[in-house]
């Protein structure tokens, strides 16, 4: 959980409490499985694919 809060911290770039992590916490999980499903983030014109940004990313 350690790892968890830290990585929803640095992503977004502020303070995460434990509790709040698990009542509203961020799934990583994909929505569906399957062959044909989307795997999520694409790469943008630039080749690069879309990167937290603290301050910005929201994560709860």
């Amino acid at each position: 959980m350690t790892a968890i809060l830290g990585r929803m911290a640095t992503y977004s770039g502020q303070e995460i409490k434990y509790d709040d992590a698990l009542a509203k916490g961020l799934s990583i999980m994909p929505k569906s499985y399957g062959w044909e499903v989307d795997p999520g983030p694409k790469p943008g014109k630039d080749g690069l694919y879309p990167c937290a940004i603290p301050g910005q990313t929201k994560v709860m």
